[in-house]
């Protein structure tokens, strides 16, 4: 089942103990992080999708609100590794809370590399 992109920014508030709506500024910046993210985890999904024998993105979508638009990548990718990667770039200016984004970054690498398969398939020769 695919994920929202609502769903993914609830996920991010979830673990920055934030709720929809209670921030003007994460409302309104999401969309264009969320959509750079997009861009980096490509990779991974691409590789994921190739180990499956499925077609590779050539593009990610572009994100322009936080809607009930799917999203049909894997779940590692959408519902671990994006929701970590929003939560950093949200919480990224926060002189408070900058130990909170280092760590919610590292989380958002390593979710995707604990996606991606180990060893990609180059098909048989």
């Amino acid at each position: 089942m695919a994920t929202t992109i609502k769903r993914i920014y609830t996920l991010a508030l979830a673990k920055i103990i934030e709720a929809p709506g209670t921030d003007v500024d994460f409302d309104s910046y999401s969309p264009t992080l969320l959509d750079s993210l997009l861009v980096e985890a490509m990779p991974y999904e691409n590789a994921i999708r190739a180990q499956r024998g499925d077609a590779e993105l050539t593009s990610t979508p572009e994100v322009t609100a936080i809607d009930s638009t799917a999203l049909d990548w894997d779940d590692r990718i959408t519902r671990v590794a994006l929701p970590w990667g929003l939560a950093a770039a949200l919480l990224f200016d926060d002189e408070n809370r900058k130990a909170e984004s280092v760590m919610f970054r590292n989380e958002f690498v390593s979710a995707l590399e604990d996606a991606a398969p180990a060893v990609p398939d180059y098909g048989e020769e």
